[in-house]
């Protein structure tokens, strides 16, 4: 499965280099072990042994399994290193998906899937402001889909290939944590739309399915360790309430700008053309 693949990794990666530290402490130690028993039990030859060429051939020896293990401790340590860098990255990195999330122009999108959504399903919201002027009309559709709802799977695949063991760019645990429960719901809630587009164009949201296949492992497992009931995924009701809540939080980004009356503002105009005439 793709979300154990690192830890699978760090594993195997773990037991390499206790592999390799064995090799090289086992090497060292027949190394000495050797040179002692030849200085205690030397070996009765015709000719003198030349004693500078046996301390040479040992020393070189054992200077090569001290090698042997400085390589193995330096490719933990860089391993390390890597590691640490790359969760760094990973975090800066989704702290960017989750400010882009929720930036202004996101949660206008965001309100137009919802109205959408809520229209389709007959969810009451009460929305006093359309925050999204231009949601697509019915003859706009791509296979039922608006351009809000295209926006937000477009996005949601990206952070499924940023996640991926092509990439492998961010945590998926912690998109989970972020995100998870908004690329589950509007998953479920456009499930038919989303395998209608993928039938007719197989390379559009490639990643998108194994995302939220994953996310789905990964809340089922949580539960199962916690042993807590697990909650549907598709239940109607919770995805009405989320559509609901989903919309108060749409219009968060929305900062109206001051209405002026036409009056008021040629009345400041003039004032300050006359100030400037007398200025000069």
């Amino acid at each position: 499965m793709v979300s154990g693949s690192k830890k699978a990794r760090d594993r195997r990666f773990e037991w390499e280099f206790r592999l390799f530290l064995a090799a090289g402490a086992t090497l060292m130690i027949g190394l000495v072990a050797l040179a002692l028993l030849i200085y205690a039990y030397p070996p009765k030859q015709k000719e003198p042994v030349d004693v500078g060429v046996m301390v040479a051939t040992a020393g070189l020896a054992l200077f090569t399994a001290f090698l042997w293990l400085a390589a193995a401790f330096t490719a933990r340590y860089a391993r390390t290193e890597m590691s640490t860098s790359t969760a760094v990255n990973s975090a800066n990195l989704t702290l960017q998906l989750d400010n882009r999330f929720n930036g202004d122009r996101a949660l206008r999108i965001r309100h137009g899937a919802v109205r959408f959504l809520a229209e389709r399903r007959d969810v009451t919201i009460h929305c006093e402001k359309d925050i999204s002027l231009y949601r697509t009309e019915l003859s706009n559709r791509w296979y039922g889909l608006t351009s809000d709802l295209i926006d937000l799977f477009n996005y949601f695949d990206w952070i499924g290939y940023l996640t991926s063991e092509e990439c492998e760019a961010i945590d998926r645990e912690v998109v989970r944590q972020k995100l998870g429960p908004w690329i589950i719901a509007y998953y479920e809630m456009c499930r038919a739309e989303i395998d209608e587009v993928q039938e007719h164009h197989p390379d559009r949201w490639v990643y998108l399915d194994p995302l939220y296949a994953d996310l789905i492992d990964r809340r089922k497992k949580w539960y199962a360790d916690k042993r807590e009931p697990l909650p549907r995924f598709d239940d109607e009701g919770e995805l009405n309430a989320f559509l609901q809540r989903e919309h108060v939080r749409s219009h968060r980004g929305f900062h109206p700008l001051p209405q002026q009356p036409v009056a008021v503002v040629l009345e400041e105009s003039s004032e300050n053309f006359s100030t400037r005439q007398l200025g000069e």
